[in-house]
């Protein structure tokens, strides 16, 4: 099934705009596409690698074929903190099949926030699979203490589940990320400003609410609820919700009929604290 992960930075990060791009995308192409990286060196199996780097806005993409081979060129792209940047992993067959991505951007035009992205498909049940996903972010944003990140099945890349549900504009609970946070998910990455209004990483542990808390080294934490994506069930979404309440957005939730693959609980998170 198809996985969304999203990592949100602004100007409180703890490294180099430039370092974060690098980080995201080291470590997904060491621990999510190693086997497909493995294939397309191989030939056998026919996957083709394309990366991309948009330099500024108005510019056209500067293109990398094979992005094994050139990694260390698209890495000196990186560091620069280009406004856009990509990689997509395709399977070669009758027609092109997308195995997986990997994407950064910048949301604001001064570069204040930027956004970090992967899609790929995995087993929800296989509880090594789920592993490796928390792996891979907890590699990407050890030294960031990002303001936001999420792993979920089927998640929109436009609104978390949270703020499609209560309406709120995505450049505003950007903005607020250090003052709100903006949804809860099988796994939830909590700032530390927001993490220290709980009690720390070990309040969080203490509650029951989650499967495991992974403090990060720069501050923050990586909250995630359940063993696998398939046992991210209603009850323990009930649990995760309410041990982050305090820090959730006021506001009543209520289901898009457009969106009904929402995950949410349906109350406001001020009569849960």
């Amino acid at each position: 099934m198809h996985v969304y992960i999203e990592a949100a930075f602004d100007s409180a990060v703890a490294v180099e705009p430039g370092e974060s791009l690098i980080q995201w995308f080291r470590a997904a192409w060491a621990r999510l596409f190693d086997g497909l990286v493995a294939a397309e060196a191989s030939g056998g199996q026919r996957v083709l690698s394309l990366a991309s780097i948009t330099q500024d806005i108005d510019d056209g993409p500067r293109r990398f074929s094979d992005v094994n081979e050139t990694w260390g060129h698209f890495e000196e792209s990186l560091a620069a903190f280009p406004w856009g940047a990509g990689i997509t992993v395709l399977k070669d067959g009758a027609e092109l099949t997308g195995l997986g991505s990997v994407s950064t951007y910048h949301v604001l035009s001064d570069a204040s926030l930027w956004r970090a992205e992967v899609s790929v498909t995995v087993d929800p049940q296989d509880a090594g699979s789920c592993a490796t996903l928390v792996d891979f972010l907890r590699e990407a944003l050890e030294g960031a203490n990002p303001a936001f990140g999420r792993i979920e099945l089927n998640g929109t890349v436009e609104k978390t589940n949270l703020d499609a549900a209560l309406r709120r504009k995505k450049r505003t609970s950007m903005r607020e990320s250090r003052q709100f946070l903006r949804g809860y998910a099988w796994v939830t990455v909590c700032p530390a400003e927001l993490l220290a209004r709980l009690g720390g990483a070990s309040a969080l542990e203490a509650s029951g609410a989650f499967y495991r808390v992974i403090p990060l080294r720069a501050g923050g934490a990586l909250l995630q609820a359940s063993e696998t994506l398939a046992g991210y069930s209603d009850a323990v979404t009930e649990r995760v919700f309410v041990a982050l309440a305090p820090v959730l957005p006021e506001g009543e939730p209520h289901p898009d009929p457009a969106r009904p693959d929402l995950r949410f609980v349906p109350r406001d998170a001020a009569t849960a604290r």
